[in-house]
């Protein structure tokens, strides 16, 4: 659902912050809101016994000014929130891969999510956990009248936020962290694949009461958390489908077998014929004795003169073993430059190539329950366009 943001330059525990481009959008206008609602929140917060004189606050630029701080002390929460997510996980040796801050607040990216039964319970609670500890510290400044006027308002504002920030994510829907608590702990009697089916359903009840609520109060901010809430849910159990058809699995088992191979001795004029004959999107380059040295992509052979050589078209493709874990191979294919691995056999021999479409084959066929959805057969020479 996250597109490719910008990378800040700072990375707290070593941990990369990422800003998608809603953040570009969402930032502005929760300043905007913050600072046309000053009045409203100091008389809110009087009523809560914390006394601001309004009349300072809503003067010339100051609420805007206010709101600017308070909606960067908003997403800089939501961010020690997802921090606390991050640093629970490296406790159970997994690695997160970014903290991105969007449009509906944050998101902690793990490498996987721990598989020691509770585990995911105790990621997920730690950030709600988080998110409370620090609205009772700047609870504490207030109490201590170690701020006032503006600076009052904005901690005032925070302490307040960060309680609700909690609260909300407790909510029993994934993914918020109350819909992983729930998951975590049905794992004990229903086992991972029908606790993720009745977390899922338990979500989509709270994603309707939110949409309806939502609806009737014109909020559309709570329209939006319950249709990710509900996509959210749905994306949740078919990644549960799919760790539970990848368990035991080896690569061999989705690999596309038998590709059509070139030698570095053919010419783009040579494969131009090839595509137009057996069209695919690349082709293994592989020594006289089966071992790959590269891919040539069909794409780039235009333009090219009929005398270039696969040498000189060939990039390089990285290899992986027959019976590595399917799993574990299928989240390092986003981060190969080829976009797909060179299936070797133990003598580094090649023996089939695997790529995001070959796995989405493979798991529609488990799905099935067609013959060769998990019984070691490979896929042979599938839809020749597909990458």
């Amino acid at each position: 659902m996250l597109g490719r943001g910008w990378r800040l330059p700072f990375r707290p525990f070593g941990v990369p912050i990422e800003l998608d481009p809603t953040f570009a959008l969402v930032l502005p206008l929760f300043a905007w809101l913050i600072g046309s609602q000053v009045a409203a929140y100091a008389e809110l917060l009087g009523g809560l016994g914390i006394v601001l004189d309004p009349e300072p606050l809503t003067r010339g630029a100051t609420p805007w000014l206010l709101g600017a701080a308070g909606a960067l002390g908003l997403f800089a929460s939501v961010l020690i929130h997802e921090l606390g997510h991050a640093l629970a996980a490296r406790a159970y040796g997994v690695k997160t891969l970014r903290i991105t801050l969007w449009f509906l607040g944050g998101v902690a990216q793990l490498d996987e999510m721990p598989r020691r039964r509770g585990a995911e319970a105790v990621v997920a609670i730690v950030g709600p956990i988080t998110s409370a500890l620090l609205s009772l510290s700047l609870a504490a400044l207030l109490r201590a009248d170690a701020v006032a006027g503006g600076a009052a308002f904005v901690v005032s504002y925070l302490a307040i936020t960060n309680a609700g920030l909690a609260l909300f994510n407790l909510l029993p829907a994934l993914p918020l962290d109350g819909g992983r608590v729930l998951r975590s702990l049905l794992v004990f009697p229903l086992g991972e694949a029908r606790a993720t089916t009745a977390a899922a359903a338990v979500s989509r009840a709270v994603a309707i009461a939110l949409g309806v609520y939502g609806f009737l109060t014109f909020q559309v901010f709570l329209l939006a958390i319950a249709f990710f809430i509900d996509a959210a849910g749905r994306a949740e159990v078919g990644a549960a489908r799919a760790r539970r058809a990848f368990e035991g699995r080896r690569v061999r088992d989705a690999m596309t077998a038998e590709p059509i191979t070139v030698d570095l001795a053919w010419t783009a004029g040579q494969l131009r014929r090839l595509r137009a004959f057996r069209p695919h999107t690349a082709y293994p380059v592989v020594t006289v004795d089966g071992a790959p040295l590269g891919i040539v992509r069909a794409d780039d052979l235009d333009g090219i003169e009929d005398a270039t050589s696969a040498a000189d078209l060939m990039r390089p493709v990285e290899t992986v073993r027959a019976d590595a874990d399917l799993e574990g191979t299928v989240r390092q294919l986003a981060t190969t430059t080829a976009g797909r691995f060179a299936v070797v056999d133990g003598d580094g021999r090649l023996m089939g190539m695997l790529t995001k479409a070959d796995v989405v084959r493979w798991l529609q066929s488990a799905d099935a329950g067609r013959p060769g959805d998990g019984g070691g057969a490979t896929t042979k020479r599938p839809d020749p366009m597909a990458d």
